[in-house]
């Protein structure tokens, strides 16, 4: 700060300090640059988990200054003019507080800062309302199987694919009562919850009176005895982002949520929410042709979580009309709704103004979507709300069934298995997506091999590892363990994944061993050696 703009900023300290207690609205402040940050991207352990780095170094993505933390000196430099700063963003270098309008055109003048937003008139910080529209259970409901086994979840399930290891962010509205519910114990009882945080309140704990967020969490983590969810075995951050009335600030709450998910090193984002128009405010609604995949502030943020690898997935619309934000990104899936029948429903979003491409991206059931209300109740609900945290879910498991593949190809990977995908258009996108075509297609991309394993090391003193070829993903095989004396001593069958391989054997006694390996279209041994 020059010598000129502390004077100013001296003469201006108790002007604000008078006009503090009159500050009612939020506003962004955005900052010109990051000069003489106190960080480095030759030191991202300061500011990024492991985990981050490590999804970023897998998807050779690098670490860039839009991932350094904000000039601490800008935001210390605002608190010292009186005003209340909350939550900064790395991706737009910016800061979000509450002053008022006066205290906002002296802002502007500031050498460091380059604009300020009105985001929210009297920045309400209370909690969100209750999510409407509920149906009876239907009577010839087969609890969540038939919704999941649209989209092969069911396989994916028989095949052991069940989320474990992914983190799961959930931006929604609030999560009532999910630490009582049944359908939430297995996660609590492990401990994966990451964390919880409520950028609307300004507090840790996310169980407002919001119930929207429940009901999107139990499609994708629920586990009881009558209801499962896609991805039970996943971990969770929980963020409330969407506030009672309807203001611009939601869409940056968005972002900041997003920012420390990314910062925790978050796979997988759903976001049931979307904004286009009604706003509280008209002035903040935004124009068709701002609808264009890169000009709202959450399809910005959202492009930009895209870009740190992060695969994000949202609920398409149930306007019936053009989608709205972030689903209008390219880097976004956007996910339409279909009835039981595997129709599209009246309301589902289609269409965009974005070029070049299909939206929704893909579809799933969202008609009287099964899911667990923040009662403890199973019942049907409608809305792409609904669809966005089943394909969600499908997502987690294609992450940890393939593990080295980057978060444009697993969004690829599930638009190319839509049952549309020669034929895609504006109503379905790509169709409805396959766990089993996803398998199907992987194998065909990697084509045909002579090999089936390769068995390491062998010689071995303790356990035999195989390691099957890429074409063998996702078929079941039998696995054989046979003696020297051609005794059948083990079998079980195996499906073998990219984030499951090797499979390894432990051998008990030393001497002479075959293995047998028997896929649907070949059969292959190696003679192994204990000492």
């Amino acid at each position: 700060m020059d010598s000129s703009m502390s004077r100013k900023a001296l003469f201006l300290i108790f002007f604000f300090i008078g006009l503090s207690c009159l500050a009612q609205d939020r506003y962004m402040v955005f900052f010109t640059d990051k000069s003489n940050s106190e960080y480095s991207t030759d030191n991202p352990e300061a500011f990024l988990s492991q985990r981050a780095i490590l999804r970023r170094n897998r998807q050779q993505i690098s670490i860039i200054e839009q991932d350094l933390p904000v000039n601490s000196s800008y935001i210390n430099a605002l608190k010292g003019l009186g005003i209340e700063v909350f939550y900064p963003t790395r991706w737009m270098n910016g800061v979000l507080v509450q002053m008022g309008s006066v205290e906002a055109e002296l802002v502007e003048e500031l050498s460091f800062v380059s604009s300020t937003e009105l985001v929210a008139p009297n920045a309400p910080l209370s909690a969100g309302g209750s999510f409407k529209n509920e149906e009876p259970l239907p009577s010839n409901s087969n609890l969540a199987s038939e919704q999941q086994a649209m989209l092969g979840i069911d396989l994916m399930h028989e095949y052991g694919i069940d989320g474990e290891g992914v983190l799961v962010g959930i931006l929604d509205d609030g999560f009532k009562n999910y630490t009582q519910l049944e359908a939430f114990q297995h996660i609590l009882n492990e401990n994966r919850i990451l964390y919880t945080y409520d950028f609307v309140s300004n507090r840790e704990s996310v169980e407002n009176n919001g119930t929207h967020g429940t009901r999107v969490f139990s499609i994708i983590g629920a586990r009881q005895e009558i209801y499962s969810g896609v991805a039970p075995k996943a971990t969770f951050i929980l963020s409330v982002t969407e506030a009672p009335q309807e203001y611009r600030i939601e869409e940056y709450n968005w972002l900041f949520a997003a920012e420390k998910a990314d910062s925790a090193g978050v796979d997988v984002i759903n976001t049931s929410l979307g904004y286009k128009r009604g706003f509280t405010d008209p002035s903040m609604n935004y124009t068709d042709e701002q609808l264009d995949g890169q000009t709202t502030v959450i399809t910005r943020a959202a492009n930009i979580a895209a870009s740190k690898g992060i695969v994000l997935v949202t609920s398409a619309g149930n306007s019936g009309s053009t989608v709205g934000a972030p689903a209008d990104s390219p880097s976004v899936l956007a996910i339409g709704a279909v009835d039981w029948d595997e129709e599209i429903v009246s309301f589902s979003s289609r269409g965009t103004f974005t070029p070049n491409v299909f939206k929704p991206d893909v579809v799933a059931q969202g008609a009287g979507t099964l899911l667990v209300t923040a009662e403890g109740n199973i019942a049907g609900q409608n809305g792409t709300s609904f669809s966005s945290p089943l394909i969600a879910g499908l997502a987690a498991g294609l992450i940890q069934a393939y593990p080295g593949k980057t978060a444009e190809e697993i969004r690829n990977m599930i638009r190319l298995s839509g049952d549309r995908a020669n034929i895609p258009d504006n109503v379905y996108g790509y169709g409805l997506p396959n766990f089993g075509r996803i398998l199907e297609n992987e194998r065909a991309s990697v084509g045909p091999s002579s090999v089936v394993y390769t068995a390491f090391p062998n010689p071995t003193t303790e356990e035999i590892q195989l390691r099957f070829d890429a074409s063998h993903f996702g078929e079941r095989v039998t696995v054989q363990l046979i003696n020297s004396a051609g005794q059948l001593e083990e079998t079980f069958d195996y499906v073998p994944f990219e984030g499951r391989n090797p499979l390894k054997i432990s051998l008990e006694e030393s001497g002479l061993y075959f293995i047998r390996v028997i896929t649907p279209s070949k059969t292959a041994s190696r003679k192994i050696i204990k000492y």
